[in-house]
């Protein structure tokens, strides 16, 4: 019985570990693009933009901080509630 539940929480962690992935690679996916989009606004008005640049740095850094903390919770929700459901079967 007991290499029976090791067996189980053995799987579900993997399982946990590819989620974990997912949540990495959609935290790269919002990031990377973001990125680009802040790229291209700088590119295509930097005469305007060039004295209140900072702004658009804060304003970057308190979405991805946002985005960052949304992805650990959706990761702690899962790792909470794997063994409840029937997710991982």
């Amino acid at each position: 019985m007991e290499t029976n539940e090791q067996a189980m929480e053995s799987k579900y962690q993997s399982k946990l570990n590819g989620d974990t992935v997912l949540v990495v690679g959609m935290m790269a996916l919002l990031v990377g693009v973001e990125g680009f989009i802040i790229y291209k606004i700088f590119a295509e008005t930097w005469e305007i933009v060039s004295g209140f640049s900072y702004l658009y740095v804060i304003f970057l850094g308190l979405i991805v901080s946002i985005e960052t903390i949304g992805c650990l919770r959706v990761r702690k929700s899962i790792k909470n509630h794997m063994f409840e459901f029937k997710y991982y079967d």
